[in-house]
């Protein structure tokens, strides 16, 4: 992305802050259904519901903590853009995904 946008060296340190705050999401959530935690959910007899749910709302917590930081590392590196690096930007979400808009498709 940052070869198509012709980035400058400001640019690239927000884009690549924007990229460090989605990877601690993921990183996030890929704990959410496997090891130990899953493991203890199993164990018994009977799926552990509760501990399940309290599972979810932890790492759900978690998610909306990091959120304002992914939004706003995201609105940096955007607002840092001129004008034709917007456009190709906006150019590049619409054909790789992710730039349909509802609205328009009706």
């Amino acid at each position: 992305m940052g070869a198509k946008l012709d980035l400058d060296d400001e640019q690239q340190r927000r884009l690549a802050a924007w990229f460090e705050q989605i990877q601690r999401q993921r990183d996030a959530l890929k704990g959410l259904a496997r090891g130990p935690e899953l493991s203890g959910l199993i164990a018994g007899e009977q799926f552990a519901r509760t501990e399940a749910q309290q599972l979810l709302d932890a790492k759900l917590d978690s998610l909306r903590a990091a959120g304002p930081g992914v939004i706003t590392a995201f609105a940096e590196f955007f607002d840092s853009l001129d004008d034709e690096q917007r456009q190709v930007l906006r150019f590049m979400t619409r054909r790789f995904g992710g730039g349909r808009h509802p609205h328009r498709d009706a």
